[in-house]
């Protein structure tokens, strides 16, 4: 386990920095306006406000073990898109083209009609792929957008993206609550799986939205 736990921080690491990636660099005067924007979702630290300032993307992730029998989880992250939001939503709104967006999205699907978006992640560091299926509209713009696990793994985790405009910039947050049944995952593991997926994710999903 933890020979596979390094290779995957290693590809990680070496996926994510092989390609140049265009970042913001935010006065100190907009940490105020972030800190307002996310506020109702996360108290940020002043180091926290400091990384996003920088052009870097937050994630916190913590799993802990209420019970013998059940797992509770939250995550937050968050950065600061180097477009306005109706420009970085133009091609992040296409759920159903997420398998091309992110290497650990296997399959993306979404239907209109219902608005359900649907996709399966499975890395090797995961003992089992995991399907996830909710109800969530296509977000072309600022707002705040709640959001619930219909059935899978993680059934019934409630959550919000977050799309705020920062000027010329744009805010996303995502933020989620979970508590369920053991997974069998150790804390640690899986707490550390949420955080560098989330944290990688959202960069690339940045990247792949800036033109």
């Amino acid at each position: 386990m933890r020979y596979r736990f390094f290779v995957l921080f290693m590809s990680f690491f070496i996926n994510d920095r092989s390609f140049a990636q265009e970042k913001v660099r935010l006065s100190p005067g907009f940490g105020e306006s972030i800190t307002r924007e996310l506020a109702p979702f996360f108290s940020l630290s002043r180091g926290q406000i400091e990384v996003l300032l920088k052009g870097e993307v937050v994630s916190n992730g913590k799993v802990s073990s209420p019970t013998g029998h059940e797992q509770e989880m939250t995550l937050f992250i968050a950065g600061v898109h180097p477009r306005n939001c109706t420009r970085a939503m133009r091609k992040l709104s296409l759920y159903e083209n997420y398998h091309n967006y992110l290497d650990f999205i296997k399959t993306s699907q979404y239907v209109e009609q219902t608005q359900r978006f649907a996709f399966v992640i499975d890395h090797t560091l995961m003992p089992f792929p995991m399907s996830v299926r909710f109800k969530i509209p296509r977000i072309k713009g600022p707002g705040k957008y709640p959001f619930t696990f219909e059935d899978g793994f993680l059934k019934d985790l409630r959550g919000t993206v977050v799309v705020q405009e920062l000027g010329k910039f744009c805010v996303m947050g995502l933020k989620t609550d979970w508590r369920g049944p053991d997974t069998k995952i150790p804390d640690i593991v899986f707490s550390t799986f949420i955080q560098t997926v989330g944290k990688m994710g959202l960069e690339h999903l940045i990247r792949v939205s800036l033109f």
